[in-house]
């Protein structure tokens, strides 16, 4: 295997005492021999000088590394790429034996990693092989945070192997996808420094891609090993053998085998879905039709779908919240609980969650909490609505439950195919243009009555007016309605067109 000048010196300097000039990191150089002066100098060799006249007075080829050996070069001066002076009086066969023995490291190393190939091992084996070349923490992840395989990295009790699928790795998630640095490295080719930030560590990274897109990250964090350009070829040869092992489906991506997701993914992909069947499988599962459920439709946003972190959301929402199942769907997670069998209060749940999607910047519609197994999919167009809707009418809330935008709802699938104003009660809108036209309040006054239950007092005192002139006011009204103000339906009428022209007044301010 080939080897860099600036590896080959690094290994030497543990040996013996070195002085350096400017050193390549391409991996260029094989076969150690002793320099010769009558004989041509062959590219890609290692030449170990020993003379005492040698004299470097030529450009010598770029893919060489001379080793200088002799007190008499103590003072050698190091103008030229690649040399490297021992300034002592070493024999010549010790350090010809330590060069062969570095070749012969790294020639076993790379024949272990294409047996390991062969015989079509785990990235993991790739890894521990690794650590007799790079004893560093190393570790492969996807670009969704799922842990692929690791050595030695520090990870504690990570549930599904995703980082951030716990409360105490979330924080380190939640700080990388708003690490410019972080985002930066997505699109870096070859190996390449991240410097980490106050909750991740520094590393040595290479980007493993499929179809131009980068999809994994092999990495080493600080260690006996430098995190400089010295061990980045290494690396990224390393990385070449992991890639042809996932491509072999050497991997341990996200368990989506698991019923629940299945289920559940099944309820949301498929309109014909067979509920009296699922009703079975979620019977068989523990989730019974006599319990209580819920749905929480996580929106992600624009820095969560360029750092890929919907994988670690679903993980952490599951990890968090007992007795729940969190599903990837159209690029967002579907959340579903089970409050009978969760050992969180449903004040918990609320509290647990809501500070996740606030301190995560994303927003949550809520669906109502609903008896058994055949109101799922309803559930996740409720929790769709509640977000879709809560977004428009409350753009600074992150967090929409579905009863609190549910009249707005009725009102907006009202409008649908007729304006407000043509389907409102048609003498309440005359009632309103007369009063733009005279003033007389007359509008104001019956939405007030009405509000008030029909309350002369609470009415009153509502608008500051004295009762002789709410009666007087109420009897023009009731003239003018053609109406005594006591029919059920036509109250509710009225009241839901008052809101009507307060939704196209406000849609026309929009505008």
């Amino acid at each position: 295997m080939k080897l860099s000048s600036k590896l080959i010196c690094y290994h030497l300097q543990k040996s013996f005492p070195i002085h350096t000039s400017r050193l390549d990191t391409e991996p260029v150089l094989s076969c150690p021999a002793c320099y010769e002066k009558a004989t041509p100098l062959q590219d890609g060799r290692v030449y170990l000088v020993s003379g005492p006249d040698f004299q470097l007075t030529f450009r010598h080829p770029k893919n060489i590394l001379f080793l200088i050996v002799g007190a008499s070069y103590h003072d050698y001066e190091l103008s030229q790429p690649n040399l490297c002076v021992i300034p002592q009086d070493i024999p010549v066969n010790m350090i010809l034996n330590k060069l062969q023995e570095i070749f012969l490291i790294y020639d076993q190393w790379n024949q272990s990693l294409i047996d390991s190939r062969l015989k079509n091992s785990s990235i993991m084996e790739l890894m521990e092989l690794t650590d007799c070349i790079i004893p560093n923490p190393m570790m492969l992840i996807g670009m969704d945070f799922t842990i692929i395989a690791s050595k030695k990295w520090e990870l504690g009790d990570l549930s599904n192997s995703v980082l951030g699928s716990s409360e105490n790795s979330w924080a380190l998630v939640d700080s990388l996808k708003q690490d410019l640095n972080y985002e930066e490295a997505f699109y870096k080719t070859g190996y390449f420094y991240y410097p980490g930030n106050d909750l991740t560590v520094p590393a040595l990274c290479v980007n493993i891609s499929n179809n131009d897109k980068a999809v994994y990250r092999l990495m080493f964090s600080e260690g006996e090993a430098p995190l400089d350009d010295t061990f980045g070829f290494i690396l990224e040869y390393l990385a070449q053998m992991v890639s042809h092992a996932l491509s072999t489906g050497i991997m341990h991506n996200r368990d989506k085998s698991f019923p629940l997701h299945q289920i559940f993914i099944s309820i949301m992909t498929d309109p014909g879905a067979d509920y009296v069947k699922i009703s079975q499988q979620l019977s068989n599962v523990g989730w019974l039709s006599s319990h209580m459920y819920q749905c929480i439709l996580i929106q992600t946003g624009l820095i969560d779908q360029k750092n890929l972190t919907l994988n670690a959301i679903c993980n952490y929402l599951e990890n968090t919240i007992p007795a729940s199942c969190a599903t990837e769907y159209k690029g967002n997670a579907v959340l579903f609980i089970n409050l009978d069998l969760c050992t969180m209060t449903v004040h918990e749940i609320s509290d647990k969650i809501e500070g996740f999607i606030k301190s995560s910047m994303l927003n949550a519609g809520y669906s109502r909490k609903m008896l058994g197994h055949f109101n799922f999919h309803r559930q996740y167009t409720q929790a769709s609505v509640a977000l879709q809707v809560g977004k428009r009418k409350n753009p600074a809330e992150s967090i929409h439950h579905f009863n609190s935008i549910a009249l707005p709802y009725i009102l907006e699938q009202a409008t649908r195919k007729l304006p407000a104003y043509m389907i409102c009660h048609e003498k309440l809108l005359s009632l309103k243009y007369k009063d733009e036209a005279g003033q007389s309040h007359l509008y104001d006054t019956l939405r007030c009555f009405l509000e008030h239950n029909q309350n002369i007092a609470h009415t009153a005192n509502a608008l500051f007016i004295h009762r002789t002139t709410l009666l007087y006011r109420l009897d023009k009204i009731r003239t003018f309605l053609d109406s005594d103000l006591t029919d059920r339906d036509e109250i509710l009428y009225l009241l839901l067109s008052f809101h009507l022209m307060d939704m196209e007044s406000e849609n026309q301010a929009e505008k």
